[in-house]
Order: C-alpha cells, then sequence, then structure tokens
C-alpha cells in the first residue's frame, strides 16, 4: 500500500501509526492505518481502553465487536462509525477483509466535530452516516480515495487543520480535571477535586460525561489502568517487585482491575498464553506513554514529518 513501512506486522495485518501535524498535538494522539492485504484476519483482538475518542473510516471490512465477558452479545462492524468514550475493553474478531483508517483524538476535540454532547452514546459506536455530518462524511470520501498512507496522512493533517483554527467552545472546569487526573495517573480523589471547586459531584460528573463520554471516575480508573498495565508488559520480569502496583492497594487490587479489563490473570499474559492477540493495544500504548522510544519504522515516519 506505500514505500512507508509499517509500524506493526502479526500475522497478515499491516499496521502503521501516523504521527499527526506538530499543530494538531495534543488535540489528535494519532492516526492509524489497517490493511490486512486482502486476506481473511479472524484473530481474536483485545482492545483496552486508553481514555481517548476515536473515528474509524471502514472501508473493506466485515468484523465482529463484543465488550470483555459478552461473548454472546457481538455487534457486526461493516460501515464507518465513531466512539465517544469507552470505559471496558472489547475484542475483535473475524474480518475476512480488513481496510481501515482511523483517528483517535481528544473527547473534546470529537464533541466540538459533531457539535453534541458524548455522554449520549457513551460506550456504544455511532455509525457515521446516521451522525450525518458532511464534514466528516466528506472526509470520509476524500480518505477513501487517497492512495498511499502518506497521502492518508496529509488529508486528515488538512481536514483537522482546519477545523482546529479559529475559536473553540470548551469547558475550563472540565479542562483543568482532566490534567489533574493525566498528571496524578488516576490517582487523585474526584470527590476532593469537586470540593477544590465548590461544586456539587453530580454536577462535575454531568459535565465531564458531556465533554468526555464518561464519567471522571471511570476516566480515572482508566488512565490508572493502563499506566500500571504498560508498566507490567514492558518489564514483566519485575512483577514479583510490584513495579505495576503504583496507584493499588496491593496486588489482588491489581489482578481484579486487571480481569475486569482484559478478561485474564496478569500470570496469564506474562507466560504469553492469552487466549487473543494484545499486539495492537500494546503497540498503541508503547506509543502513548514511551513517546521517546521510537521502533525504526516509527523515526522514519516521523523524519517524513507525519
Amino acid at each position: 500500500m506505500d514505500s512507508i513501512p509499517p509500524t506493526l506486522i502479526h500475522d497478515s495485518m499491516r499496521y502503521w501509526l501516523l504521527r499527526p501535524d506538530a499543530r494538531l498535538r495534543p488535540a489528535i494522539r494519532c492516526y492509524f492505518v489497517v490493511d490486512a492485504g486482502g486476506s481473511p484476519y479472524y484473530r481474536n483482538e483485545l482492545l483496552l481502553p486508553d481514555g481517548y475518542a476515536e473515528l474509524v473510516f471502514a472501508f473493506d471490512a466485515g468484523f465482529e465487536r463484543w465488550g470483555v465477558g459478552e461473548q454472546t452479545e457481538r455487534t457486526a462492524m461493516n460501515r464507518s462509525y465513531l466512539i465517544g468514550g469507552r470505559s471496558h475493553s472489547v475484542l475483535t474478531s473475524g474480518a475476512k477483509r480488513l481496510r481501515l483508517v482511523g483517528v483517535k483524538l481528544d473527547p473534546r476535540m470529537l464533541r466540538r466535530l459533531i457539535v453534541a454532547p458524548l455522554g449520549e452514546f457513551r460506550d456504544s459506536t455511532l455509525a457515521l452516516r446516521d451522525l450525518n455530518n458532511k464534514p466528516l462524511l466528506s472526509l470520509e470520501d476524500a480518505v477513501g480515495g487517497c492512495k498511499s498512507v502518506a497521502e492518508i496522512a496529509r488529508t486528515l493533517n488538512r481536514f483537522f487543520l482546519r477545523q482546529s483554527s479559529g475559536a473553540s467552545a470548551h469547558d475550563g472546569l472540565i479542562d483543568y480535571v482532566l490534567q489533574r487526573i493525566q498528571a496524578e495517573r488516576g490517582m487523585g480523589s474526584i470527590t476532593q477535586l469537586a470540593r477544590e471547586f465548590d461544586i456539587d459531584a453530580r454536577t462535575l460528573e454531568r459535565r465531564f460525561l458531556a465533554w468526555l463520554g464518561m464519567t471522571p471516575k471511570k476516566y480515572a480508573r482508566i488512565v490508572r489502568f493502563k499506566h500500571s498495565y504498560h508498566r507490567l508488559i514492558a518489564s514483566p520480569h519485575r512483577e514479583a517487585e510490584g513495579f505495576h502496583l503504583d496507584g493499588y492497594y496491593d496486588q489482588s487490587h491489581f489482578n481484579k482491575e486487571f480481569k475486569y479489563f482484559t478478561g485474564m490473570a496478569p500470570s496469564t499474559l506474562i507466560a504469553a498464553r492469552t487466549p487473543s492477540s494484545t499486539a495492537v493495544t500494546d503497540h498503541l500504548l508503547r506509543s502513548d506513554l514511551s513517546p521517546a522510544s521510537l521502533s525504526s519504522s516509527e523515526r522514519l515516519l516521523a523524519a517524513a514529518g507525519l
């Protein structure tokens, strides 16, 4: 598909993780391109929540998606969609063919794009055609006509630079609460934050939900877990030292959260006996939490201004 090498190759799937124009960061976390090259891709892929919203253009896809622990409640995914706020993990599988282009973005940016509170479709997907947002539908057409990964990145950059120009609506309180949660890695007290601003906890929750698509407690839970999960996969040999337990009462508390988000015990992941692949979610987390640690392919992307 492109002279730029993929940042991840997994069975028949090739995956490109693309950096947005510097002027778009941190509103846009990354772009990604998935291409199975016309071959069936049936591996179960576990995708952890990371606190970002997603916009996904499906050009050649027919896969299923379901929540961890919800094997019988599958949703067929064959159209472009967006996710405002996902607080639980999902599994995907069964793509006869797979060609996707996606954007991971700050939920507040998505809210400004669609001009609607994200709480209206939290923990669910919304088909792009049902949203009927003309600029996003035009972007879907433009991306669909791109002939290379580099052209996809340029097309997305142009669109989001236009959308981000000028003054944008925002909620200063929610901006600050979000920054605090991120700085404290989800370990601070949401109740204490509400007290600091002399605001009712329910009011804070309602405003946060509208901008982030989830409650502040759920967002903090995700932030805390993704940092600990990343520490565990980055240094599995240090498990006995509790290197990954920052923010948790003890190993038992962490095990419970790990089971909630992944459907398995930490020991199963460390022993590489996982029933599903975590390749994509691990690739994204390494880039998100260790931006200085670039693979050779990512360096080429950075050098190309992508």
